[in-house]
């Protein structure tokens, strides 16, 4: 019992780190990104991952919104099923994946 409380005492953290950082790892705040998506900047998360099904994501480890070169850009974090992670860089505006790569 002492045991899976501990384990439990040390892993709520991480959980919640990861967690935390999913919803809200950007470089605009939140309340910008509502902004950004309302004033058609942007398109929202959720079309970004529906245009990502064919993709074989198992579970989301990160998700940031970066401007670079006045370009705005999702970058997108996960596991496949294999457990294998990626990251995949999504136009924010067109949804186009601009790049894929194997993180390890």
């Amino acid at each position: 019992m002492k045991r899976i409380l501990l384990l439990a005492l040390f892993t709520l953290p991480v959980v919640f780190t990861i967690v935390f950082q999913s919803v809200f790892s950007a470089d605009e705040n939140k309340y910008d990104v509502m902004s950004l998506k309302a004033a058609g900047k942007i398109t929202s998360l959720e079309m970004i991952l529906e245009k990502l099904s064919s993709y074989d994501i198992d579970r989301l480890l990160e998700i940031e919104l970066e401007q670079e070169d006045n370009r705005y850009i999702y970058e997108i974090e996960y596991v496949n099923s294999k457990g294998v992670v990626h990251e995949i860089e999504v136009d924010a505006v067109t949804a186009q994946v601009l790049k894929t790569e194997r993180e390890y």
